[in-house]
Parts: C-alpha cells; structure tokens; sequence
C-alpha cells in the first residue's frame, strides 16, 4: 500500500465516527473484527494502542454462541463448530501480528483483569500513556449510552467467574469444546 492509501483509509474511518460525536482525545474502538485490520491499523495509525483481551476461549466462543448478531456475515456464530474454527483462525492472526509487529499489540488476560483489577487497569493505562484515574475502578457509575452486546454488563461492578459460566453447558457444548482442542 502507498502512503496515499493508508491516508485514505486514516481519513475514511474518522469520516465514519463523525456521527458518534467523540469529543475526548482518546477512545476506543472495540469493534469484535479489528483484530483481522490490524495490520492496516498500525500502517495508518502509528499512534493507535492495540490492546487484545485475551480471555478463556470456552468462554469468548460460549458468549458468542448465546448472542445473536445482527447484520450479514455472522453466520459462523450459531455453529459451534463453525465457531470453534473461527476462533482457531483469530489465535492464528493474533500470533501473525504479533510476530509482525512486536510491542505494538498490549496482551491483557480478562482474567487477571478480574482477580487484581487495580494492578492490571495501572498496567494498561502505563500502555497506553494515560494518568491513572479512581474512576477506572468505578467504570459502572459512567452514565454514557453503551450500544454493546455487554450493554448490561458495564453498569455492573467488575465480578469474577464469567469465564466460567460456560461450564453449565458444558455436555451440550461438545462440539464446540472439542474444536477448541484441535488448536491447543
């Protein structure tokens, strides 16, 4: 890609947020799909912070198997093993990019997230260059509007053993457990 290119994509992606009217200096794109863009994200954003959320995969493809998305291109998510497959391929990427660009891509595990949420919200933020801030701690009290799947989630305080809620299902979820294995 020439300069010009990863200009126009640079100009293009602020040209779609327009309408979310972002004010701060700093915020967050969590767009499930990002991590196939990150090459052309580190390209046309030198400065973007890559942070990847890793977290027990029984758990990320439990949580995208009991949500319906909208829109095209998500069939995959109603198959376990169709799920399981795509999961495979994002650890494939994530170690691709990470080999392509060491020290760009932050690895945050949910888990530890959860356990010691103070030490590992410092850890980030240091990442990302940003002063601490209690409120990090408190993120539950934010009144902004969430259009997420985790919409409820985010008004709760930072609780442990969702990555364990998988575990009900476990008999039913075979499939999908076993793709899961195929790739460990």
């Amino acid at each position: 890609m020439t300069n010009n290119d990863l200009i126009n994509i640079r100009n293009e992606y602020f040209k779609s947020i327009e309408l979310l009217r972002i004010n701060e200096a700093v915020f967050t794109d969590k767009m499930p799909l990002n991590f196939e863009y990150i090459g052309f994200i580190v390209k046309a954003f030198p400065e973007a912070k890559i942070i990847h959320l890793k977290r027990d995969a029984r758990a990320v493809c439990w949580s995208i198997y009991k949500n319906f998305f909208s829109g095209k291109g998500n069939g995959w998510a109603y198959d376990m093993t169709d799920i399981a497959n795509f999961y495979s391929s994002y650890v494939k990427t994530m170690k691709t990019w990470h080999e392509m660009f060491p020290n760009k891509i932050y690895d945050l595990q949910y888990e530890n997230l959860t356990t010691n949420q103070e030490l590992e919200t410092s850890k980030l933020l240091n990442y990302c260059n940003l002063n601490w801030d209690e409120n990090c701690l408190h993120f539950y009290n934010n009144k902004r509007s969430v259009l997420t799947a985790s919409k409820d989630q985010v008004r709760d305080k930072m609780y442990q053993g969702s990555s364990e809620a998988w575990k009900k299902y476990k008999s039913h979820l075979q499939p999908l457990i076993k793709g899961l294995e195929s790739y460990e």
